[in-house]
């Protein structure tokens, strides 16, 4: 392909046949060339003209307009297509090149230059022995002449004869010899010879189209030249008289057919922020260092005509689509490579830890290995395609384009895969059904949203809920809130609760939770608040969502909070304790694994003082020994990053005990440590293991003054006083 074609066809690589069709301003070029061939022309010699241009430049676009603008200012001339490349062996180089110029031959007239020629071809290469004598395609049964092969002529007489026979045509014949290039080198060194040497007759010219680059690179593996002392040149010098040139694409016209192909594989963009085009333009020197030919253009529209619709506009970032389609028309190996350094492209750095370094650092990822997988004169370009598509690769000081602004970037790594499987991998959702989910939980309908997050593997699971938080998937009105919150109570409580991680799936869960609560206006009825948090399956679940909520509250609101906040709050503390206090109570049989950590901390921050004096009244009155309460604030531990293998953790939570237990002296305080198993997580086993680990809370210091006052109120006050001053939750003073 040399030339665009109506915008309504599809690219074919096809080079076009007339002037008609140039939109390169090369066709008074081909005028020129073509009068240089008839004004050369000569009935006593013969010439040849030489066009290169690189592969995709346009040679065979130009050629054909060189011949019809011949053949329509000059029509005695007869054109030969001969094409070295369709036939194999040396042979059959030889035999197409005689057959290709019979057939330009008139009918009549040119039967004994026929005959003369198929000598010729005889003698030249024994091996092609059945020469058809009106070309490749001519009626059945002609063959060579036996007669004339009986005779055997020397090669000299042979040709002399055929070129004498062709002057008598007095017919000027142009032999176009296309993609030379493409030959083996015996099979170039063989045409040149025939060019040269055995197929220079009298009133015959020739035009020779290839790629210099890629000839010399040829000649110089046959030895017939050394490469890099002109030694080619000068062999080239020897058989083209006329060289010529394809006329290399301009700076406007590369612009120009860009924009025309770009044009045609635009989408509207998601993101309308305009930002798009700027992006592209601070790497146009990268597309017209890389697409310098008509080819390399076309070829590079067409891949993304092919691309791009596999993914719907706002599942990727379609100019990361065109970047990465460039690099990898242009650099194969590096696009390749790619996905193998998925994390370093993505994160910047290789994950390990700058040795000495303060404050720690990562060991930034360098892509000079990669960009080592480009030619040389190449590098820069490759470099600046990458830090535009991973701008976390950027060396200190260098300047670029900015990455995309699209979250579904390539720089990020949830859709790092989708531009390299060109769709929606097994491991990946699309954005569109996740939004689709959401959208339905807000509208009351849980189940899709269920399916995406219940029961699915770990990462996939982070994959969506990554997704999920997205600002365009949240409802904006209270209602569809409150519905949200209602479908993720449900989620949460059949979601795995292992917290060997500070961000698992769950904390994520509540924490989209506590963002939705936050978006409540200040006059929503605290009742309906209420009715979907209790929703979630205990106490500790409902604390978990509600610190949440604590953590934005005062980002949401610079005022005063709403009413339904402060009241939801002391529910929760009140549900919170009176929890906790019966899982005191129900002691070695409470449920493992109850979170209940969560709620003491939550209910000491909110309620202190009175939580303090209820647990103390439920272990001085003998319902729960000091034990119990030391095994609740025993925690386990895991290492994070592994498999979970959770064991009792010695750092014992000595401050919050001091300020829940009595300052008593039960002799419990005085055992020894135990040797137990460290990984049985039950709660007699958290006792024995706390015993000789807890230190006795330290007894409060009192003043001789607020002694005396302690003893004055104890003296006057009542009994039925005395029972009802502190808020028990117990449940013995109600």
């Amino acid at each position: 392909m040399t030339d665009a074609k109506s915008p309504s066809r599809s690219w074919t690589d096809e080079a076009i046949q007339s002037g008609k069709e140039d939109t390169l301003g090369r066709l008074a070029y081909a005028e020129r060339a073509a009068e240089l061939i008839h004004t050369t022309h000569s009935f006593e010699a013969s010439a040849v003209i030489g066009l290169s241009g690189a592969w995709g430049s346009g040679k065979t676009s130009l050629v054909n307009m060189i011949v019809e603008t011949l053949q329509k200012e000059h029509p005695k001339w007869a054109v030969a297509r001969f094409t070295p490349w369709a036939t194999s062996g040396i042979s059959g180089l030889l035999g197409e090149f005689y057959s290709s110029l019979s057939e330009v031959l008139p009918k009549k007239r040119g039967d004994q230059v026929r005959k003369a020629l198929a000598v010729t071809a005889s003698v030249a290469a024994p091996a092609a022995s059945l020469i058809p004598l009106a070309g490749g395609a001519a009626a059945e049964g002609v063959r060579m002449v036996g007669e004339a092969l009986a005779k055997s002529p020397s090669w000299a007489a042979a040709f002399n004869k055929a070129s004498a026979e062709l002057k008598e045509l007095k017919t000027p014949i142009l032999v176009v010899v296309d993609d030379i290039d493409r030959l083996h080198v015996d099979e170039l060194m063989t045409l040149l010879k025939v060019v040269r040497l055995l197929g220079r007759f009298d009133g015959v010219q020739y035009l020779l189209a290839y790629d210099d680059e890629t000839l010399y690179r040829s000649m110089t593996a046959s030895s017939a030249v050394t490469s890099h002392d002109g030694s080619a040149e000068r062999f080239m010098e020897k058989i083209v008289q006329y060289p010529l040139f394809v006329p290399p694409l301009l700076r406007h016209q590369q612009i120009t057919r860009l924009n025309t192909g770009l044009a045609k594989v635009a989408r509207e963009r998601v993101d309308g922020g305009g930002s798009s085009d700027r992006r592209l333009s601070g790497l146009l020197h990268c597309f017209l260092d890389l697409l310098t030919t008509p080819r390399a253009i076309d070829r590079y529209i067409e891949q993304l005509q092919h691309h791009i619709p596999l993914l719907p506009s706002d599942e990727v970032d379609d100019e990361d689509v065109e970047l990465l389609t460039l690099i990898r028309v242009s650099f194969p190996a590096l696009f390749n490579s790619l996905p193998r350094y998925r994390k370093e492209l993505v994160s910047g750095h290789t994950g390990e830890i700058k040795l000495d370094s303060r404050p720690f650092e990562y060991e930034p990822f360098d892509i000079d290995p990669l960009i080592g997988l480009v030619p040389v004169e190449r590098r820069k370009t490759a470099r600046d395609l990458l830090v535009a598509l991973f701008p976390k690769v950027r060396i200190k000081n260098q300047t670029s384009v900015n990455g995309s602004q699209r979250r579904q970037s390539v720089q990020h790594e949830e859709y790092f895969d989708r531009y390299f499987a060109m769709g929606i991998p097994n491991n990946d959702v699309s954005d569109a059904t996740v939004a689709a989910a959401v959208t339905a939980a807000i509208a009351g309908d849980a189940d899709l949203l269920k399916d995406l997050l219940v029961g699915s593997a770990d990462d996939f699971r982070g994959l969506v809920l990554s997704k999920c938080i997205n600002p365009s998937n949240q409802p904006t009105t209270d209602a569809g809130r409150l519905k949200l919150v209602e479908a993720l109570a449900e989620i949460s409580n059949d979601l795995p609760t292992d917290d060997s991680g500070p961000f698992s799936d769950l904390d994520q869960v509540l924490r989209w939770v506590g963002d939705t609560l936050v978006g409540l206006d200040r006059e929503t009825p605290t009742e309906a608040v209420r009715d979907v948090l209790w929703k979630f399956n205990g106490p500790v679940l409902r604390v978990r969502a509600w610190r949440q909520v604590e953590n934005n509250i005062e980002r949401a609101y610079t005022s005063s909070t709403p009413r339904w906040f402060g009241q939801l709050t002391a529910l929760l503390v009140e549900d919170a304790a009176d929890n906790f206090l019966e899982h005191l109570k129900q002691g070695d049989d409470a449920p493992e694994g109850s979170g209940v950590g969560y709620q003491v901390h939550f209910v000491l921050r909110h309620e202190g003082d009175l939580f303090q004096e209820s647990i103390r009244r439920l272990i001085e009155s003998g319902q729960v020994h000091i034990s119990v309460l030391a095994s609740r604030l025993t925690s386990a531990r895991t290492t994070t990053g592994i498999t979970p293998d959770w064991q009792l953790s010695p750092d014992f939570e000595q401050e919050t005990f001091n300020q829940l237990a009595p300052p008593s002296d039960d002799p419990w305080y005085n055992e020894p440590v135990q040797d137990v198993d460290s990984r049985d997580l039950s709660w007699a086993n958290r006792r024995r293991f706390a015993a000789g680990r807890v230190r006795q809370p330290p007894h409060p210091v009192v003043s001789e003054e607020e002694a005396g006052d302690e003893a004055l109120l104890g003296a006057e006050e009542s009994p039925v006083d005395a029972k009802s001053r502190p808020i028990d939750r117990t449940g013995e003073g109600r």
